[in-house]
Order: structure tokens, then sequence, then C-alpha cells
């Protein structure tokens, strides 16, 4: 698999590589596994196949269902948590952030965008229109801090809260291809049958089989507890919080 490891190389852009092609590629892991392990020398044929796949836009399609899922992920959790993480830590209301800092944010990006930033009363009175003129501050402050080299820290913590975000939405494709793998697995070997669980089956598993399982069992375990609605939850409001900290570099 050295080509295909060359050719996802090839992603050259950082957040398109580890944000969105590496959950994929991490939801499939367990099928390549699988058939490595199950058909091995003779799997050339489906290693070429994937070379082809990937070299005729499969990559690249992959990254486009990893951000599709993550994005439509978001609007719903960003419902649930009750706003934008960015819009809800420059709320008066918020906690996080303590009062004296989010005031010099405020005049800040009061400044930039020419708009009067809401009172604590205001924000009470209309919490949907203070909401606007946070989320206007929000997006100067994006459109000022997408260099890279000079918001690194920034720029690591956007690639960290999307690899989540885009894990997350891939969750249930990914448990069924390691479910299925390590089914298709016990079956091949007659330890799953239609008649139930063979235990002198089980006994005789050879070597790649146990690799295979094994394998795909921990993904399941992955999956389940570090892919989290909390991890995502816990990254996003990292990278609002380190994004408004840039406030203080752009004054």
């Amino acid at each position: 698999m050295t080509g295909f490891a060359d050719l996802v190389a090839k992603v050259t852009d950082p957040y398109e590589r580890q944000a969105r092609l590496w959950p994929a590629l991490l939801a499939l892991l367990p099928l390549f596994v699988t058939i490595g392990a199950t058909y091995g020398p003779r799997a050339s044929v489906f290693a070429n196949s994937i070379m082809l796949i990937a070299a005729c836009g499969g990559l690249y399609l992959l990254v486009q269902i990893s951000r599709d899922r993550g994005k439509a992920l978001e609007e719903k959790l960003f419902v649930e948590w009750g706003g934008k993480p960015t819009t809800q830590l420059l709320r008066h209301r918020d906690p996080m952030i303590e009062a004296a800092t989010k005031a010099r944010y405020h005049a800040l990006l009061s400044r930039k965008i020419g708009v009067a930033f809401p009172d604590a009363n205001q924000e009470s009175h209309d919490p949907r229109a203070a909401d606007d003129v946070y989320q206007s501050g929000v997006r100067w402050l994006l459109n000022r801090t997408r260099d890279p080299s000079r918001f690194h820290l920034l720029f690591k913590e956007n690639i960290a809260y999307g690899f989540r975000r885009n894990a997350f939405g891939l969750k249930p494709f990914a448990l069924l291809i390691a479910l299925a793998c390590f089914a298709f697995v016990l079956a091949r070997h007659d330890v799953l049958t239609t008649n139930g669980w063979g235990s002198e089956s089980l006994s005789r598993l050879p070597d790649e089989a146990w690799f295979s399982a094994v394998v795909a069992i921990v993904a399941v375990v992955v999956w389940i507890f570090f892919v989290t609605k909390r991890a995502v939850k816990t990254a996003a409001f990292t990278y609002a919080e380190t994004l408004l900290r840039a406030c203080d570099e752009l004054d």
C-alpha cells in the first residue's frame, strides 16, 4: 500500500488531509485490514483497484463525504448547544471568559466592523440581534486569521475540531463497517454460523483472522468511546476561545 500512502501524501493541504481525509480512512481501516489479512497476496487486485479509484478522484470524494457529514452534523450541534461556540463566548451572560477580557474583545471587534456591541441589558432584551452582531465580529475575525504561519496554534485547533466533527459525522458508517468486518471474519471461519457460536472453530482461528477480528473490535471501541459528542464540543469551544484570543494580537 506504499503507492496508496503516496497518493494520500499528495493531498497537500493539511486541513483537507488531517481533518477530512483521515476520518474517512479510519472508518475504512477495518475493511482494508480484513481484505488484506483474508486474501493476502491475492489481494493485489483489490489493492490495484483502490489505487485506481484513488487516482481517479476517490480520495477527493472521501474528503467531500467527510466534510458534508461533518457540516450537516455541525448545524444540529450548534442548535443543541445554544448557538455557535464563538457567539456563546461573546455573550455577556456566558461566564467562560472573564468580563474584562470579554470587554476588550467587544471593543476591538466593534471598532473593526463599525457596529456598537450590545451591553448586557440590550443583549437580554433582544438576544437574537445581539448574536447577529457577535457573529459579524467573528466573521471579521475569521477573515483576518487565515494565515496558518502567523496563527499556527489556531490552525492546529481548527484541524483538531474539524477532525473530531467529521469523525463524529461518519461514526454510524464506521461502526457498521467494523461490525460487518468482524462478522465476516467469524462467519468465514465457521465461528459464527446459522446454528450459533462455534467454540471449536474459534480455537482453530488462524492468526490473520484473529488480527482482523481484533482490529475490528478495537475500531468499534474507539468509535463508541472516543468519537463522542462531548469530544466534539470540547474541541469546538477550545477552537472558539483560541480564535477570540487572536483579538489581542490583532489589536
